[in-house]
């Protein structure tokens, strides 16, 4: 009993601690807080998933979670998660031809859909379009993977009176009357992770990390009802920022025994914030801000067939850039044909997150899970608040099943 008090005590102080810690960084650049990985499975539950990390994408949300195994699982086998090619593409419905066409090989970034947004300008026109691939494979409670991602975001700010351009001169005076807010994010390397048990306890330990080469533009671009300005988009096109750097996640995972089979999960993303050096003499240093998550979950015995998940969330608790009602995050998943959707046939999920409703759907076929999912994000355009309604979908394929 003394044990397990003095146990208690050490990780309330850590968690004070980790809520109270602020590193103060001299980076070139901030990006926006963007989530690392496009999880279908978590989005589809409102991205409440740190208290429940059981899937391969625990890698991503609370590392203590890889290789977890629920007393109800009989299963032996070592590799608990052998997925590829684990793909994932989402988009708005304004921007979803974005997809098929990220990077135009001379200005660096997909100009159709920021083209019109811009000459019809509408704050209601927010471009968004993601697309992400992560082939892994969880041995025991060890986890590797190889993660490339690729977004494009932004919106249009339109304003009651012309405005003198950055790049005007005397010789060639330029207005523009709207902006366009970019942001762009290409990453690729590999991410590995281990789940540690606590002994003599019921609870794990998790550390992951991650090499990432990375190219980001972050950036406003000027324009009017013709186009972009010629001068500030050739400016935006060579402003492409080229970085490299490790990461480092910490979770924490205590599951309780009894029939509701509920966890409590804490983890801290992006661990004393995460800097990205240049690779070349025109690019700087990128930042991002450590995430601070915390939640629990149940998950109780309805029957080997049958299972419902309820999981609610704390999302970047420490982070000031996020309004406090869009930290919180609940979400809900009801599974035919196992206790949890890592074996079931059919899941159906439900979540609010961001000020809005997200839902999912995982169908599973002899080999692979194919995975639908809508979820909103509120983003701060230029009239406000403006809730986004994005759709995701997801086709991995089971290597061990």
């Amino acid at each position: 009993m003394k044990n397990r008090f003095i146990f208690s005590k050490i990780n309330i102080i850590i968690v004070f601690i980790l809520l109270n810690y602020n590193l103060i960084c001299r980076a070139n650049l901030i990006i926006p807080p963007l989530d690392l990985y496009l999880d279908s499975h978590s989005l589809g539950m409102g991205g409440a998933f740190v208290g429940l990390a059981n899937d391969e994408n625990a890698l991503f949300s609370n590392p203590a979670g890889i290789g977890e195994t629920d007393k109800r699982d009989r299963s032996k086998s070592v590799v608990k998660f052998a997925t590829f090619p684990n793909i994932t593409a989402a988009a708005n419905s304004f921007s979803s031809s974005l997809l098929g066409n990220y990077f135009d090989s001379n200005i660096k970034y997909p100009t159709k859909e920021i083209e019109n947004s811009i000459e019809n300008a509408s704050p209601n026109d927010i471009v968004f379009s993601r697309a992400s691939i992560f082939p892994t494979v969880v041995l025991s409670r060890f986890q590797f993977g190889f993660l490339a991602d690729t977004l494009v975001t932004g919106y249009t700010t339109q304003y009651s009176t012309p405005q003198t351009s950055a790049y005007t001169t005397a010789a060639n005076p330029l207005t523009y009357d709207r902006s366009f807010s970019l942001v762009t994010r290409s990453q690729i390397g590999p991410c590995i992770g281990i789940g540690i048990p606590i002994p003599g306890t019921n609870s794990s330990f998790g550390i992951g990390t991650r090499y990432l080469e990375r190219a980001s533009i972050v950036s406003t671009v000027e324009g009017n009802s013709n186009g972009f300005l010629r001068e500030s988009s050739d400016a935006t096109s060579k402003s492409l920022n080229k970085t490299q750097g490790f990461a480092f996640d910490l979770g924490f995972m205590l599951p309780f025994k009894g029939p509701w089979n509920y966890k409590i999960g804490l983890s801290a993303l992006d661990v004393g914030n995460s800097t990205y050096q240049p690779v070349n003499s025109s690019s700087v240093k990128e930042v991002e801000k450590m995430n601070i998550k915390a939640g629990m979950s149940i998950n109780p015995s309805l029957g080997k067939d049958l299972g419902f998940i309820l999981s609610i969330e704390g999302d970047r608790i420490n982070d000031l850039r996020v309004n406090d009602r869009d930290k919180l995050r609940v979400g809900s998943e009801l599974s035919f044909g196992s206790f949890n959707s890592n074996d079931a046939f059919l899941s159906l999920r439900a979540g609010y997150a961001m000020r809005t409703v997200s839902a999912g759907i995982m169908i599973r076929t002899i080999f692979a899970r194919l995975e639908f999912t809508t979820f909103g994000e509120a983003v701060q355009a230029s009239n406000g608040i403006v809730v986004d309604r994005r759709y995701a979908f997801r086709l991995t394929v089971d290597l061990n099943k």
